[in-house]
């Protein structure tokens, strides 16, 4: 027996590419560079008062008795520090969540000051 073999040609698409935007250049940009700013005059006072409270918490706990006394019967005050971590933990991200939408903003107005818009690139 014979078998017919079809072979057919598929038509190819050549993939069109936008060159990538000069990094170096948006990188010397005065928005990227107020963009850096901002993002540093928030994530490092908050990224230290989340590391030092925390860090706190067993420091104090094991070197002094100033948490154990009674805040309310039977709740010590370590109970209440560490509702206030978590509440603390909660607020930064919420805040954060907030800050991150502005800094998004900012370096989508940054890459489309060099014509690079994200929708080209995918």
């Amino acid at each position: 027996m014979f078998q017919l073999v079809v072979a057919t040609k598929r038509n190819s698409t050549k993939i069109k590419r936008k060159s990538l935007p000069d990094f170096e250049k948006i990188e010397e940009s005065p928005g990227f560079r107020n963009l850096l700013k901002k993002k540093k005059a928030f994530l490092i006072p908050s990224t230290l008062l989340f590391l030092g409270l925390y860090i706190l918490f067993p420091i104090i706990i094991s070197y002094s008795d100033v948490l154990n006394a009674s805040f309310i019967g039977d709740i010590s005050w370590s109970w209440i520090y560490a509702l206030g971590l978590f509440i603390m933990t909660w607020t930064l991200v919420t805040v954060y969540m907030k800050k991150s939408a502005e800094f998004d903003r900012m370096a989508n107005e940054t890459l489309k000051e060099f014509n690079y818009e994200e929708e080209d690139n995918q």
